[in-house]
């Protein structure tokens, strides 16, 4: 049984940014904030001036920086609280500046997504595929409803009745997660099933968690129209916030079907300590788990554009792969050599110098006309000037 592990860089062709390119972006836009009201430092000045040193940290990426101020939190003492707040709006910025990237690089996505149409070749020589995604983008997503490959993510297609005027929604509740009773192709087959680890700019949680939300747009609407219908609950959110003349962190403030006020909690999961039972987090456990039961039953593994950077998916891994009769293959650009989480197992890991489109051409076993060459050169000419405009951000 065949599965597919993606990070990054296989949203990497497509313009969304690898985690350095991002700290770019994010490091500009925070610092020039600091003094907004994104962030309050009137109780403890001193802490804007660490908060201004961390962010200028070149020797650090953004997660790494949200790590930092987790272990603060953690070591208690009177910076507990400011570095907890802080870390928090901090992810705020992220999903706020991920949501842009995603809706900024659709034009890319566009012109790219007709190359992954080998994808479908998965379904023909297996029942499902089960797709285990880092990523907080919705790019899979996309590409599978623009080839109408069947693609199921854990959520039932029941109507959120008491918010579905806010946009389409799809449902799991928590006797679901508890369960384990997550809506996956199974034995009989049918598609793409795509788990999600570290959340999603779609996913939200709300009546404390008891009801979880993800975006569902009609089956037959344009490409595009995931980021559409986010940012219909970004601005009913909007809306509500100007009217009580408040905001909050890490969720978004709804009404809903009655009018009552209900808080939409962002799932995206950032940090150092993902997973650790050290911090409530809104992305489900269940996923991780789904994960890791799933990963026991495929017999090869193939990781596209994932830098090995999480110590959970990593531990995960290393357990599977002590199986003898498993097998990876890394789909890395710029890799020469098995991970080093990977080396004692060397001669079942194999390196292939190219990302997701070159993967999918495999898989379609496409013709590489001189038409087709000229196109490919002219997207990857655009995505190298998208790397160098957020390079610049620094």
């Amino acid at each position: 049984m065949r599965a597919i592990l993606v990070g990054a860089g296989a949203s990497y062709e497509c313009g969304m940014p690898l985690v350095w390119e991002f700290t770019a972006e994010l490091r500009s836009n925070v610092l020039r904030r600091l003094d907004s009201h994104l962030f309050d430092f009137r109780k403890q000045p001193a802490f804007r001036t660490y908060f201004q040193s961390l962010l200028s940290d070149s020797t650090l990426h953004y997660e790494q920086m949200v790590g930092k101020l987790e272990t603060i939190y953690l070591q208690g003492g009177a910076n507990a609280q400011i570095a907890f707040d802080t870390a928090r709006q901090l992810i705020d910025c992220v999903q706020i500046l991920l949501l842009e990237d995603q809706q900024k690089t659709t034009p890319l996505l566009a012109a790219k997504v007709q190359d992954y149409s080998g994808l479908k070749q998965l379904l023909a020589d297996q029942l499902w595929v089960d797709v285990f995604s880092l990523n907080h983008d919705v790019n899979i997503e996309e590409i599978c409803r623009f080839h109408g490959i069947p693609c199921r993510d854990g959520f039932f297609d029941l109507d959120a009745k008491r918010y579905g005027h806010i946009a389409p929604f799809k449902t799991l509740s928590r006797e679901h997660l508890d369960t384990g009773a997550l809506n996956f192709y199974g034995p009989e087959g049918g598609g793409i099933n795509l788990v999600k680890l570290h959340g999603s700019l779609d996913m939200f949680a709300v009546e404390d968690k008891e009801l979880y939300l993800k975006v569902a747009p009609p089956i037959d609407a344009p490409l595009g129209s995931h980021v559409t219908e986010i940012y219909r609950v970004e601005n009913h959110s909007n809306g509500v916030c100007a009217n009580l003349q408040t905001r909050g962190i890490g969720e978004l403030f709804v009404n809903d079907a009655s009018g009552e006020l209900q808080f939409l909690r962002r799932s995206l999961l950032s940090g150092a300590h993902k997973f650790k039972e050290r911090f409530e987090q809104i992305a489900p456990v269940a996923f991780f788990n789904e994960f890791k039961k799933r990963l026991a039953a495929a017999t090869q593994l193939d990781v596209i554009g994932y830098g090995f950077g999480d110590r959970h998916v990593n531990d995960a891994l290393v357990e599977w792969i002590a199986n003898p009769t498993v097998s990876v293959n890394v789909y890395d650009p710029k890799r020469s050599e098995s991970p080093p989480e990977l080396l004692g197992w060397a001669d079942r890991v194999r390196i292939f110098n190219f990302g997701l489109t070159g993967y999918c051409e495999g898989l379609g076993q496409s013709t590489d006309s001189l038409l087709s060459r000229a196109r490919k050169q002219a997207l990857e000419h655009a995505r190298e000037r998208l790397r160098q405009k957020r390079a610049s951000c620094t």
